[in-house]
């Protein structure tokens, strides 16, 4: 599915984009929560839930700079994404979930870390191709439905 006129004709079902999403906000409810705790136990609950917030604003913004990054005119990163959610997905129901939701959540931290590599490489080219061969990586590893 990695050709770009498949890739233009493919419509994900709308399942997709709702795993796709519950994943990107349990990683921000992760990041929110775990900052939250860890920083409570040194200061004060409101300075807490402060530096929570702004350690989620943070890990949002680089979500969005990181799939910037990774993005070629020919395969986008959030669709990519998509894709990754869909080579995961094995069905509807709640078990699958146990699948998806965590290869979902590890995309999205290699692909943070991905650009974050990336801004220290000479090569312009070195996010995009490295997305790309987690995409396949994946692509190969799906699970059938």
């Amino acid at each position: 599915m990695t050709n770009s006129k498949t890739l233009a004709q493919w419509r994900p079902h709308p399942l997709v984009f709702l795993y796709c999403t519950l994943a990107i906000v349990l990683l921000g409810g992760v990041c929110f929560w775990g900052t939250k705790l860890l920083v409570s136990q040194w200061y004060q609950p409101e300075v807490a839930s402060k530096a929570a917030l702004t350690g989620t604003a943070l890990l949002t913004l680089l979500f969005l700079l990181s799939l910037r990054r990774c993005s070629t005119p020919a395969l986008p990163a959030f669709r990519g994404l998509l894709l990754i959610t869909a080579y995961m997905t094995i069905g509807v129901g709640s078990f699958f979930l146990l699948f998806v939701i965590p290869a979902v959540v590890f995309a999205i931290v290699s692909t943070i870390a991905i650009a974050l590599v990336s801004l220290f490489r000479k090569d312009t080219a070195y996010a995009p191709n490295r997305f790309r061969q987690l995409l396949e990586f994946y692509r190969k590893h799906r699970m059938y439905q």
